[in-house]
């Protein structure tokens, strides 16, 4: 395991603190949606679809209008950008809404596929928003894209249980992350999941994720107690 995230875990530790990680883009960001807008000032826009579609189409890689290759080129060098990653626009109502979840369970901190070189432009941007200052645990450089979603997943379990539980937008993650997990994961931006094992509590807005956050406390709470010494 990386030294970094070696270091944060034993930091919680000894600290006696347990709490969530929470996710970034298309969680706090809208990240995918501020790049479906860059793509189409440069390379048109032929049907008219609004940002929202062009986002959509986006995760769906359903855009023939567009070179495949050359867009992914694009998006692998944007998303390296310092400057494109404080540009992102703020999900509205997250910031909100982080801030009182951390005061019913400690935010420990943020981990992202977004890799270790925009550290501190995300620092920035979590900043400029007013999110709690928390350490940011990013992909190594060395890691590709790809390969990003099992190492996500292998930090979090890893981290468990001074981090008990996530707050993200995506199922990916549950392809990785071992069936005998016992933190909590919110998912936000859904209200439904695939059937699984895990502790998955959906969430479609940023109010449900504090309302679900204040209801499950006893049991966030119940889940670190029972590893106690245990890590």
């Amino acid at each position: 395991m990386n030294a970094d995230i070696v270091a944060f875990k034993k930091q919680l530790k000894d600290k006696g603190t347990k709490g969530l990680v929470i996710d970034l883009d298309e969680t706090l960001s809208w990240t995918i949606h501020h790049m479906a807008g860059e793509l189409a000032k440069l390379y048109g826009n032929p049907q008219d679809l609004s940002v929202d579609e062009l986002r959509e189409r986006i995760i769906a890689r359903d855009i023939p209008f567009w070179k495949v290759e050359e867009i992914r080129k694009w998006g692998l060098q944007a998303l390296e950008s310092e400057e494109m990653t404080e540009e992102y626009p703020i999900i509205e109502g997250s910031d909100k809404a982080v801030e009182k979840i951390d005061r019913v369970i400690s935010v420990a901190g943020y981990l992202t596929l977004r890799q270790t070189s925009i550290r501190d432009a995300t620092k920035r941007w979590l900043k400029k928003h007013g999110f709690p200052d928390r350490p940011v645990i990013t992909r190594p450089n060395s890691l590709k894209l790809e390969e990003g979603m099992k190492w996500k997943a292998d930090t979090l379990a890893y981290l468990y249980p001074q981090v008990i539980g996530l707050i993200d937008d995506t199922l990916d993650i549950f392809n990785y992350l071992p069936s005998s997990y016992k933190g909590i994961i919110f998912l936000y931006g859904k209200t439904d999941y695939p059937k699984s094992d895990l502790n998955i509590i959906p969430c479609k807005t940023w109010d449900d994720v504090y309302k679900k956050v204040v209801e499950h406390k006893a049991s966030l709470d119940q889940t670190a107690d029972r590893k106690k010494g245990l890590s």
